[in-house]
């Protein structure tokens, strides 16, 4: 844990340093709304991590127990942005008598034991009185989150993907519409490139939140995680969890780019960072790239049993069949609960997704995947041959 602290500390102050040199100035120049970001809202949200490393450790302190935990056979859900992820988590997480997953409160305000513990409480007293503090909490994320709810819906307590547990260590991919210009942010979506000793620390880390999420909420469950953003950890995280199971979105490069740079529209706006544009669609372009080859290469290499594929298509034409299919290839039990629960999630599927309220924005027609991202993809999409 110590290492992972020190970790932390370098990258946050590199990344604050970087944004005020050249590069990251010539990036995202310091505009009125930039040096708020910058000047009070980086402030606050180093707090909030602060707080998150005291209550690791008060966790090594006063529940240590969480070391012990074992996580068996998890599913990740994972694949390339905007292919389906966040509708086939929800629809999974909705069966919480199989599964356990993170909830965005516990990822983004609880990620220790400690903070489960006394949210715990405040929840229990707040249920007593109407829950106006969950209301308000609501509110408050919906208006930080802004345009970006109608793209991915938000909520303290919808089921969230688990990559936000790794901001108190700097590991969440999502702050490089904050810090554009970072070179470490962005390996953090090609994980094969970075340093053995920071993949190590990222991926110790990213266990034993997983542990401690258990440790409160396992009760016999499987772990249910969901990242989008974990398409190239993929081969570390095979290795790491050696008994996991890998449920992976996939959807045709062209439109997963378009969607991908559309939606991270907003948070551009929000941190100040617009003028980066032609740079984060470069790098979005080469992560992508990087995703598809690593899925491929996953596909080969890992036995049916472990990796199952649902194309985008399928998850709004027939989403019962391929998710049923999917998991029975993964050999996780259909309960009667779950069959249940696709049934209305086939129901859902033809509103699913943004294609008739979200307009594509002109960042996402400036550039265009490679062609052999086209082939990759419909190698990825064939049955592995232990499957026939």
């Amino acid at each position: 844990m110590r290492d992972a602290f020190l970790f932390s500390v370098r990258l946050h102050v590199r990344w604050f340093i970087e944004a005020f040199g050249v590069e990251g100035r010539r990036a995202a120049p310091l505009g009125p709304r930039r040096l708020v970001v910058l000047l009070i809202l980086f402030p606050l949200f180093l707090l909030l991590q602060a707080i998150h490393w005291l209550g690791f450790l008060l966790d090594e302190l006063f529940f240590s127990g969480w070391r012990r935990v074992k996580i068996h056979q998890p599913l990740f859900i994972s694949g390339v942005p905007r292919s389906g992820t966040t509708f086939l988590h929800r629809t999974l997480a909705r069966d919480t008598a199989s599964f356990t997953t993170f909830h965005t409160w516990e990822a983004l305000f609880a990620p220790s034991v400690s903070e489960r513990k006394l949210f715990g409480m405040f929840a229990a007293l707040d249920r007593l009185i109407g829950k106006p503090l969950q209301r308000l909490g609501d509110a408050l994320t919906r208006r930080v989150t802004g345009g970006f709810a109608h793209i991915h819906e938000v909520g303290l307590q919808a089921a969230e993907e688990d990559y936000l547990t790794l901001l108190p260590v700097g590991g969440c991919f999502i702050l490089v519409l904050a810090f554009p210009a970072s070179e470490s942010l962005w390996l953090l979506g090609r994980l094969r490139e970075l340093p053995d000793c920071e993949r190590s620390v990222l991926l110790n880390f990213y266990r034993s939140c997983l542990q401690k999420h258990l440790y409160v909420n396992g009760r016999g469950r499987r772990l249910l995680s969901k990242n989008a953003a974990f398409g190239s950890w993929l081969p570390e995280l095979a290795e790491s969890f050696d008994d996991s199971r890998f449920l992976v979105c996939l959807r045709e490069p062209g439109g997963a780019l378009r969607s991908q740079l559309s939606s991270i529209r907003n948070g551009l706006v929000f941190f100040g960072t617009t003028a980066a544009a032609d740079l984060v669609t470069h790098e979005f372009q080469v992560s992508l790239e990087q995703v598809y080859h690593q899925l491929r290469e996953q596909r080969r290499c890992l036995p049916a049993a472990r990796f199952a594929v649902v194309d985008h298509s399928q998850l709004r034409e027939r989403a019962q069949t391929a998710i049923a299919t999917a998991l029975r290839q993964l050999d996780i039990p259909l309960t009667d609960v779950l069959q249940r629960i696709l049934e209305d999630a086939a129901r859902e599927a033809r509103d699913y997704g943004s294609g008739s309220v979200h307009v594509h924005s002109p960042l996402s027609e400036a550039m265009a995947p490679q062609p052999d991202l086209v082939t990759i993809y419909r190698e990825i999409l064939e049955p592995p041959a232990d499957s026939l």
